[in-house]
């Protein structure tokens, strides 16, 4: 009895045993499951081989308990049958737990896809990570130069604004200072100024605008060799004309700015300077600070003359008095050009400058005048006369000629405009009409129809030309002279008779056709 019951107990002991191992491999399956189906994909392959590892060292341990308890279970009554059934139990517990998580750690396409099969999708795969890469690539390229087109397009764009707006620039800083400033200002230029050290200066004094352009603008135009001294310079200046004014010279000392210029022109009388006094030349419809009546006033004050005699005495020493029937003294001692003035400038500086260029134009024909026995007034009451006959030098000579043959032949000059000068007409607008019918009787020391000799005085103030026509005329043995009222050109003949046929020709069958045309203005 005592035997039966150990075996009894040894028998239980087995079947525990048993159950404990299986209990023991199905919490090892627990802990691998989680392992196995929630692993990482790259993973997988690992995990079903360490699956089936872990189920033959389980296999294996259950052999080694079943051999280390053979001899319990030979000894028991459990028969090959139950024990069978045991073995066939634990197996098919093992299969249920294990074939679920084989199953899920492959994929469908895994376990049906051939290796070869494999190898293609492989090759494909890498097909297509290469054509992804060659399709980057050319967008890449595509990008760069879209990129490098908006830069090259982006830098014409600024090219060609920054060329416009540079020579918009550069053509503004060559206009004057100012158009409307018309300041005079004194400016030194030292003595071996370059045209950089030269237009720093102008910068300097608002001269220009640029000393930069005022270098370039002189070498490109070849303005070269400017002189030193002072110059008086306007903001309104060309760069060109302030150009031209640095190659003429400066003077030693600062000259007092010019304000504006007088312009009398060649042949005025001084009724007609003493209208054109107020003109100043330099701006249209501008004047000068000097005056009509102011002028009038000096050259007619006797104090002002005797001392211009004084100062001038080759040129007034014969001037003729009052009481020769002359109007203006001064009459035909007045230069015609263009005179300067400034701020410090007077009337009596203005006509005693007038009355140094005729100084000053007369003293290569001082000495000749004297050697012919002739006079400076009687020179230029000649000049005067030619003056208004003729309207170029050959001509002027040849008329200039015809008054001395008649002045020597003991005849009159028998000129008109010496007698419109009588009449208050000359320099006014007359008509041809007019001009032949002259008052030839008119009692008038400047009558020279009737009266012999020069006259008193001049009747115009000369040019250069007409007195040198009067100094040096052309030999001629004419007596006679008439121009043609439409042309101008001068006819001379010898005898009344040509002359005659020259004035019906030239003058009096042009009249009917042309009464209006202007004679002596």
């Amino acid at each position: 009895m005592e035997d039966k019951d150990t075996q009894n107990f040894e028998r239980e002991s087995f079947k525990e045993k048993i159950l404990r191992q299986l209990a023991a491999g199905n919490q090892s399956l627990d802990d691998i499951e989680p392992e196995t189906v929630f692993s990482d994909v790259q993973q997988d392959s690992n995990s079903d081989v360490n699956l089936f590892a872990d189920r033959a060292k389980l296999g294996e341990k259950i052999t080694e308990d079943i051999t280390h308890d053979s001899h319990a279970i030979s000894s028991t009554e459990i028969g090959d049958t139950a024990l069978e059934e045991v073995l066939t139990a634990a197996n098919s517990e093992y299969e249920q737990a294990y074939e679920p998580n084989v199953h899920n750690s492959r994929t469908s396409d895994e376990m049906t896809t051939p290796p070869e099969k494999m190898t293609d999708m492989t090759s494909q795969k890498r097909q297509t990570q290469e054509s992804l890469k060659r399709s980057a690539k050319k967008k890449s390229k595509k990008l760069a130069g879209k990129i490098i087109a908006s830069i090259v397009l982006i830098l014409f764009i600024v090219g060609g604004a920054t060329a416009y707006f540079g020579f918009r620039y550069i053509k503004s800083e060559r206009q004057p200072y100012s158009l409307t400033d018309t300041t005079v200002k004194a400016v030194n230029i030292p003595k071996g100024s370059s045209s950089k050290d030269i237009g720093i200066l102008l910068e300097k004094d608002k001269i220009i605008k640029n000393a930069t352009v005022f270098k370039y603008y002189t070498k490109l135009n070849s303005f070269t060799d400017f002189k030193s001294g002072y110059y008086n310079l306007s903001p309104n200046m060309t760069l060109t004309e302030i150009a031209k004014t640095l190659q003429k010279g400066g003077t030693d000392k600062p000259v007092a700015p010019i304000l504006g210029k007088i312009t009398i022109p060649e042949g005025y009388t001084i009724d007609q300077m003493s209208n054109q006094i107020s003109e100043n030349a330099d701006a249209s419809k501008s004047k000068t600070p000097f005056t009509k009546d102011a002028f009038l006033k000096v050259v007619t004050d006797q104090a002002f003359i005797d001392k211009m005699k004084a100062t001038y005495p080759d040129l007034l020493g014969d001037l003729p008095d009052k009481a020769s029937g002359v109007k203006y003294q001064l009459e035909g001692y007045l230069f015609p050009a263009t005179y300067e003035y400034t701020k410090n400038s007077t009337v009596t500086m203005v006509v005693e400058e007038m009355i140094a260029a005729m100084n000053q134009n007369m003293q290569p024909y001082y000495a000749k005048i004297k050697a012919t026995s002739s006079t400076v007034n009687e020179i230029l009451s000649i000049a005067a006369l030619t003056e208004k006959e003729a309207n170029n030098d050959a001509d002027r000579r040849n008329v200039a000629q015809v008054f001395y043959n008649r002045i020597n032949a003991g005849m009159t000059l028998g000129s008109n405009i010496s007698i419109l000068y009588a009449e208050g007409k000359l320099g006014q607008k007359t008509s041809l009409a007019e001009d032949a019918a002259v008052n030839t009787r008119l009692d008038s020391p400047f009558n020279l129809y009737t009266n012999l000799g020069y006259g008193p005085g001049p009747v115009t103030n000369p040019s250069l030309s007409a007195i040198k026509a009067a100094v040096e005329p052309t030999a001629n043995n004419d007596f006679y002279f008439v121009a043609d009222v439409t042309t101008g050109k001068v006819y001379f003949s010898e005898t009344i008779a040509e002359h005659d046929e020259n004035v019906k020709k030239y003058v009096n069958d042009k009249l009917s056709s042309d009464s209006t045309s202007n004679s002596h203005e």
